[in-house]
């Protein structure tokens, strides 16, 4: 093994989560770095859905205005490098040895894989003396790893029921545990979708002196669904853009863009090029969002109740014309049922193609394939290997004319799916 993968399986095998629960062991890791994470010109980014799309918009349109911009996000689909990276490139792998080198020999209390993973980056952005850094939240907000960094902004996108054995059972409690990362006399911007998460929110932020900007779907409007891009419009108290365009992806995109674009007027105090606006946002990609990976195979990460139904509205907008073959893999600790009937209800498949995805998470195949059964009078296939479920769809699509492979459920199928794609073995 290299070096590089040496460094990679130690850190793949960290804990999720290390000692007791709070910052006091990461911020003593930092203090021996010298505090890394104090940089100016920070974003934090918390939210249930819609984090990492919206992370990747802000960071690609301070890019597109001159700026330096690092970012952190999780989870990696393929490469753990994916998590850290300036300006749209991902660390090396020197450079990602060198970090970790630098943050083990400053280890007293083993820290958790994030924690190391989240230091990792701040030595990295600080060495490469970049103009901001974005930080997303793992999971939560309040007692994140990312949560000891002094933002200049705050965002916190749609909030929906997830990752509830540690966030809370109610829609209050989670968004009490993503308010969290608001912080004293710091504005946060966040999307304003029912009254119960709002006014938490907006509690927090009024019992710290934050100002908070709020984003609407009322601020948004979509004009034309084109072949490869959609046309939209923003209008808002503090400004109005007509038709600006994204490539062609999910509707849920313009939610997350709408965000990242109120983060980057207030950024630039609201002297905005609108040249360097609009193809900023036309560069915008991230990557798992209704990705086309192969000719008529999207893959898409949506694995909550919100993200699944914001999926089945893109699918019937904006792929309506097709046949469709759905491929599903859902991990265990996620509310799969509901995701199941969502698009069952909604979507009709010719083809429904059950896998499973590498891990201790795993759902068993037979079990969800058991619930589609229950659902649909449509034949269910399953396969416990990825290559073999997507092989077969690959098969079913070639011997139909019009149709295309829908790949949802998990982001860890996503990341399987290209990883398959990668290493040469479609048909």
């Amino acid at each position: 093994m290299t070096e590089y993968e040496k460094t990679v399986d130690y850190i793949l095998n960290i804990p999720m989560f290390a000692g007791k629960i709070g910052h006091d062991n990461l911020k003593q890791l930092l203090d021996r770095l010298g505090n890394p994470e104090d940089t100016p010109h920070i974003i934090h980014v918390a939210g249930t859905n819609g984090k990492g799309s919206t992370c990747k918009a802000l960071a690609t349109l301070l890019m597109h205005s001159g700026y330096r911009v690092g970012l952190f996000t999780s989870p990696h689909l393929v490469s753990i490098n994916e998590r850290i990276s300036i300006n749209g490139e991902d660390i090396s792998n020197e450079d990602f040895v060198s970090c970790f080198n630098k943050v083990k020999a400053a280890f007293d209390i083993h820290p958790s894989f994030f924690e190391v993973v989240f230091a990792m980056a701040a030595v990295y952005f600080k060495e490469k003396k970049v103009d901001y850094v974005i930080y997303e939240t793992g999971m939560g907000g309040r007692l994140d790893a990312t949560n000891v960094v002094k933002p200049e902004l705050t965002i916190i996108t749609s909030i929906s029921y997830d990752h509830m054995e540690y966030l809370g059972n109610t829609i209050e409690q989670i968004a009490y545990e993503k308010a969290g990362i608001i912080k004293k006399d710091t504005p946060l911007i966040y999307f304003r979708r029912d009254e119960s998460s709002s006014r938490i929110i907006e509690d927090v932020a009024k019992s710290l002196n934050s100002k908070v900007i709020s984003v609407e779907k009322s601020n948004y409007i979509i004009n034309h669904l084109q072949d490869k891009n959609i046309d939209f419009s923003l209008h808002t108290s503090y400004y109005s853009y007509d038709n600006l365009m994204i490539k062609r992806t999910s509707l849920y995109q313009v939610e997350n863009i709408s965000l990242a674009v109120a983060a980057y007027y207030y950024l630039l105090d609201g002297i905005v090029d609108m040249d360097v606006l609009r193809d900023g946002l036309y560069e915008f990609c991230w990557q798992g969002r209704m990705e086309e990976v192969l000719p008529g195979v999207f893959v898409d990460g949506a694995h909550n109740e919100e993200a699944i139904g914001s999926y089945v509205e893109s699918l019937k907008m904006l792929h309506k014309d097709c046949s469709k073959i759905l491929v599903f893999a859902a991990v265990s600790d996620k509310d799969y049922e509901s995701m199941i009937k969502i698009l069952i209800d909604n979507i009709e498949f010719d083809y429904i193609i059950v896998t499973g995805v590498k891990g201790r998470r795993k759902t068993p195949v037979d079990v969800i394939a058991k619930i589609f059964e229950a659902q649909t009078n449509k034949a269910v296939l399953s396969y416990d290997r990825i290559q073999d479920a997507m092989n077969k769809a690959l098969q079913l699509k070639a011997e139909a004319k019009n149709t295309n492979i829908y790949c949802v459920g998990s982001l860890y199928l996503v990341g399987e799916v290209k990883e398959w794609i990668e290493n040469g073995r479609p048909l």
